[in-house]
């Protein structure tokens, strides 16, 4: 039986994982809404794009520097999982964060960054939390306006609260993955392997639901749900019916997957070590998908 599109989360209000340009626009400067810059690169040097976010941001936005908030400390990024509970209140505090408020996220990189803020936040119990569907690129392709002034931030108040089921640990992984769909949201390159290196791949039954092929290539906005949908008819067999666990390599474009199933109301959870940490174990079995020739 197909399952019902979820309404409420743990019985709460379900907020909408995406907020539109025009929507954010017309709420900026509000007191109780709380704005994020979430730039950043992965590749050979992932970082934070600080530098970027004092040339032009959205107005009223403050920086969220992903490579120090809600993330393991003194972990190489391509590692790296969530913030233990000292950290993430810590974060919570930094970012000037009240229970009350609003906090919209926005990157400029596929929403991969700010995806994996959501996550966090909400794994830390903190909901009314959204990401800016297209990112800056978007909101300036609108014409709205940037800024160049520096937010002051004082002490958030808001008290993290685990929320286990949004998270999958390996040992509970382990345990799961055979009862749920896997869906991982890298490119597909990444998700084929390359035959010269049989530790590249993918985990043994994971689904391919690239992250790109949910974004308009053009305005880089999510996808309507209808599209969303026959997208997953086509590729994710009992997406409808069984639990969902998205992945990556690292806990990013996974996220990205989490959005898109959060915008036709469904929950999943996220395998946080994804991909990296599985293949750190050499008697863990890796699948390819690589065309002969």
């Amino acid at each position: 039986m197909e399952r019902e599109h979820l309404n409420t989360t743990r019985g709460e209000v379900f907020f909408s994982p995406l907020v539109a340009a025009k929507e954010l626009n017309d709420i900026l400067g509000q007191p109780n809404v709380k704005v994020f810059d979430v730039r950043g690169v992965w590749g050979t040097d992932p970082r934070s794009l600080y530098n970027e976010y004092t040339l032009e941001h959205i107005p009223t936005a403050s920086f969220l520097d992903w490579r120090k908030e809600f993330i393991e400390i003194n972990v190489v990024p391509s590692l790296a999982q969530v913030s233990s509970f000292k950290e993430a209140e810590q974060s919570f505090i930094n970012l000037g964060i009240h229970k009350e408020d609003t906090v919209i996220l926005y990157d400029d990189y596929h929403h991969m960054f700010a995806g994996r803020i959501w996550w966090a936040m909400r794994y830390w119990g903190f909901d009314n939390v959204r990401v800016l569907n297209g990112g800056l690129k978007h909101w300036k392709s609108l014409g709205f306006s940037v800024s160049q002034e520096i937010q002051n931030v004082s002490k958030g108040t808001f008290e993290p609260e685990c929320q286990e089921y949004l998270r999958q640990s390996m040992e509970e992984f382990l345990i799961e993955k055979n009862n749920a769909c896997v869906i991982d949201g890298r490119g597909i390159a990444g998700y084929n392997g390359k035959a010269e290196d049989p530790r590249t791949g993918h985990i043994p039954g994971a689904i391919s639901a690239p992250y790109n092929s949910l974004l308009d290539k053009d305005t880089g906005l999510f996808l309507e749900a209808k599209e969303i949908m026959t997208l997953f008819d086509n590729s994710i067999p009992n997406w409808r019916t069984e639990k969902i666990i998205c992945s990556c390599g690292a806990g990013y474009s996974g996220t990205v997957a989490m959005i898109a199933f959060a915008s036709l109301g469904i929950l999943s959870s996220l395998f946080d070590g994804s991909f990296n940490v599985w293949k750190l174990d050499p008697n863990r079995p890796i699948s390819q998908s690589i065309k002969k020739i």
